[in-house]
């Protein structure tokens, strides 16, 4: 992550591609990281990464360095207000860092007790929420806009293209369905 500030003492990361989800045809990331910012953060960084992964190749980039740092709400607040000047959590901040072209570099921040209160709004489950955060994060750094109202319908339309398309993962459907944190 290339933020200059410590995210949370205890950061947990584990690198990108792992061996069995490695792309044969040599488009994996050189660094693909989910990091969970704070103990009482529960994802599954398998499922997470596979998100991030499908959504960069059907971007038609693969990740030159990309993380995705998931915070708590504290921690979301300060970097909303340290970045954007609003005193209150947000779901997601994005930062892109120079990177050839058709590669993407940059950090994601998500804030899931934030995508759990969207998912309540929007009638969706936590999980999927999230996981609809974290693509959408990957959109922005690719370069889709969503600052009127016909471009977040654009972004997303794609959203649910994208997610659909996971769905029909095994571990993705199993994690989604209520299955275990770990991975």
């Amino acid at each position: 992550m290339q933020h200059d500030q410590p995210m949370t003492e205890g950061a947990d990361s584990i690198p990108f591609p792992q061996p069995d989800l490695e792309d044969p045809d040599g488009r994996s990331p050189r660094l693909l990281e989910v990091e969970i910012a704070h103990p009482s953060i529960r994802a599954n960084r398998r499922v997470l990464r596979q998100a991030l992964l499908h959504a960069l190749r059907a971007e038609g980039l693969k990740a030159r360095e990309l993380t995705l740092a998931l915070v708590d709400p504290d921690e979301m607040r300060r970097l909303n207000r340290e970045f954007h000047d609003a005193d209150e959590p947000t779901d997601h901040l994005g930062f892109q860092y120079d990177a050839p072209s058709g590669e993407v570099s940059g950090d994601i921040f998500v804030c899931p007790a934030v995508c759990a209160e969207q998912a309540a709004e929007f009638g969706e489950t936590p999980r999927r929420e999230l996981l609809r955060v974290a693509v959408h994060g990957v959109l922005h750094l690719a370069g889709w806009p969503d600052h009127s109202p016909a471009a977040r319908r654009k972004v997303r339309a794609r959203e649910d293209q994208l997610l659909g398309e996971l769905a029909g993962r095994p571990a993705v459907a199993a994690w989604l369905a209520g299955g275990p944190h770990a991975g």
